[in-house]
């Protein structure tokens, strides 16, 4: 740990510093922890503006000039305030973050993230500069009209890496732009926890005191920023006592990182109660890709094992109660496996909605409540598809809880990651990389997903084969999770990945499969980019199904989502120019009318992959939730009861 000579800097200042003086000394083992320090916590400014490693080494040797450049900038006055304020404090060294790190060093940088947070509570002083205020008080109520970009208080509160810095010192002083003393961290407790939503305890007895959960931990950075996305996670390594590798350039996987090495140090099941008012449907992951999931976390509290199996007393078996005292070594623990994290939770088996047979849901108990004495330990509910599982988050459409239902304790493997980053990254990133059929879990919100429907021979597969460059594999792994004949191929172009799904024959007996498969990709939070509906122009008949299918069609896409159907005629080598286009008139004239009507598009496709494209591209990036869709998942409503379905059980044509 490399520390500023506070007298030495003083010296230089004031012109009186020799050429060869030392302005940083390197601190080693037992001879740092008998030194005694101050340390500043700041909000940097411009790169230009603060005082880096390599100016403050050669700082009494550089020329007048550069000298005298250094000494006007922001940064360094605040190194200097930070000096004159210690000497008086009877200490006579000071860390500065901006000139006190080598950053040319990676393994110097990653070393010093890592100790960062015992950097600061080890301190003897903490001097925390609120650049952007002048009053001598800290605010007691937001102001949106000063600081209107960091949620109405001074920009420091607003910091990824003040968080630390604001929790791990003993003695922490605030000081406002003109450095006037404005109150200490314990003095000002209250202050503190009406702009941070953090407990006072925590400022008056410190972090171990207080115990916090991790949902409370991540419910204090949830509002906060920092300049490069990995330092979200990077600087909330101290307060949960983890170490890991910086690796900028990753991104949020940085926050997994940090959530899966929490998980391997302590057993809080509060990391996954976070979402508990997200608007999405669900995740495929059980840990949070961002702290801001935690915003609404602040009075979750862990549970202990004991106060937990009380909990559970009021609708646990006997048996599961008796199964589960003599395994408490192994209730507590959870274990981070490459099949997923593997934990023993209590789950009661919800009714089923209107998707009997293809979803099921559970509501699983965490070990983790909201402050109060009778508050009931915190509860999420899981989606099962198969062997996967999924967090599901619209309560709204899910079934009530049936509370005679029992509670039982399995063993699970949590999911937490999911695919996201597939159109972008690793092998499916290379361009013109042959297509792969997708499981419906693969599928992701940042695909272009685009529908192909329509009658049997009508070319949707051909459709399909020149947008991806190979034929479709009807006998891969389908989308089991609705029925086996619906298929999705991914094709990377660009750094866009799309996904296009190829269904059977548009009939009654299909109808249900396709919309249920609608149903669910929406539930996870997958919106539609377009739809495709082909017809063959050399088919000269049309049944009174044909003519209907295209009425209920646009009733599936509704008024807000009509635009992005694509309605292309196939096989034209098959007719004459003659016969085509009078086809060709006799369909956008009675059967495709309500849907031109109201704003699809009418296309040819020549057999080329440029004309199939230009249908694609001609869609642009628009993602739409088609009425079915909201009616099915939105409102819960059942399948034959949706507006596109209604009419014809009413009056179903006949072939």
């Amino acid at each position: 740990m490399r520390l500023i000579d506070v007298k030495a800097f003083l010296e230089f200042h004031a012109g009186k510093a020799r050429p060869d003086a030392q302005l940083l000394v390197e601190f080693n083992g037992p001879e740092l922890a008998e030194t005694a320090y101050a340390i500043l916590s700041h909000c940097w400014g411009k790169p230009k503006e603060e005082v880096h490693f390599t100016e403050m080494e050669k700082l009494t040797t550089i020329g007048a000039t550069a000298r005298s450049e250094i000494k006007g900038r922001s940064g360094y006055r605040k190194i200097y305030n930070s000096c004159r304020q210690a000497l008086p404090d009877g200490l006579h060294w000071l860390w500065v973050d901006t000139c006190c790190i080598d950053k040319r060093s990676s393994a110097e940088l990653s070393e010093a993230i890592n100790s960062m947070y015992a950097w600061y509570a080890n301190s003897d002083c903490c001097y925390a500069y609120l650049h952007d205020t002048d009053a001598k008080t800290l605010p007691t109520k937001p102001d949106n009209d000063k600081f209107a970009e960091f949620n109405g208080w001074p920009k420091w509160f607003s910091r990824g890496w003040t968080l630390q810095e604001l929790i791990a010192p003993e003695n922490l002083y605030f000081f406002n732009q003109r450095w006037e003393y404005i109150s200490g961290k314990r003095d000002s407790a209250r202050a503190l926890s009406v702009i941070t939503r953090i407990s006072e305890d925590i400022f008056l007895h410190g972090l171990s005191w207080a115990n916090p959960s991790v949902a409370q931990i991540m419910s204090w950075a949830a509002d906060r920023r920092s300049t490069r996305e990995e330092d979200r996670a990077y600087s909330l390594l101290g307060l949960f006592g983890v170490h890991m590798p910086m690796l900028y350039g990753e991104g949020k996987s940085a926050f997994l990182r940090l959530q899966l090495e929490i998980i391997r140090k302590v057993n809080d099941q509060s990391i996954f109660a976070w979402g508990l008012t997200k608007e999405l449907e669900s995740a495929s992951s059980f840990l949070a890709d961002d702290p801001s999931l935690f915003r609404d976390c602040s009075n979750i509290k862990r549970m202990t094992y004991s106060s937990f199996i009380t909990a559970l007393r009021k609708s646990l078996r006997r048996q599961e109660l008796d199964k589960l005292t003599l395994a408490e070594g192994r209730f507590q623990t959870f274990t981070v496996t490459n099949h997923g994290i593997q934990i023993r939770l209590p789950m009661q088996l919800l009714h089923h909605g209107p998707y009997d047979g293809v979803f099921e849901f559970s509501s699983v108990m965490l070990a983790c409540c909201k402050e109060g004495e009778d508050s009931d330990p915190i509860t999420i509910t899981v989606e099962r598809t198969g062997s996967r599982y999924f967090r599901y988050f619209r309560h709204r459409s899910a079934a009530n809880r049936d509370e005679k239902a029992p509670i039982e304790f399995e063993e699970v493997f949590l999911p937490y990651q999911d695919n996201s980053s597939l159109s972008t990254r690793g092998p499916l990133s290379r361009q013109g990389r042959r297509s792969r059929i997708l499981s419906v879990e693969d599928i992701v919100p940042s695909d272009i997903v685009i529908v192909v429907l329509g009658p049997v021979g009508s070319g949707k597969s051909t459709i399909i084969n020149k947008l991806t460059g190979m034929p479709p594999e009807r006998n891969a792994n389908t989308l089991k999770a609705c029925t086996q004949t619906i298929s999705a191929f991914a094709h990377v172009l660009g750094k866009k990945r799309y996904v296009f799904v190829d269904t059977p024959e548009f009939n009654p007996t299909t109808l249900r499969d396709v919309s249920m498969w609608l149903a669910l990709i929406y539930r996870r939070s997958v919106k539609l980019t377009g739809v495709i509906y082909t017809w063959c122009i050399s088919d000269n008949e049309m049944s009174k199904w044909d003519i209907h299918a295209f009425q209920i069609l646009a009733d599936i896409c509704g008024r807000d989502a009509i635009d992005q159907v694509r309605l292309v005629t196939t096989m034209w080598d098959e007719v004459t120019a003659e016969a085509g286009t009078t086809r060709e008139n006799e369909l956008k004239k009675v059967a495709m009318k309500p849907l031109l009507d109201g704003g699809a598009r009418y296309e040819r496709l020549n057999g080329t992959p440029e004309s199939a494209w230009a249908v694609v591209k001609g869609l642009g990036n628009k993602k739409k939730v088609l009425l079915l869709q909201e009616e099915m998942v939105g409102k819960g409503i059942d399948l034959w009861k949706t507006s596109a379905l209604k009419a014809w059980m009413a009056h179903p044509p006949k072939k």
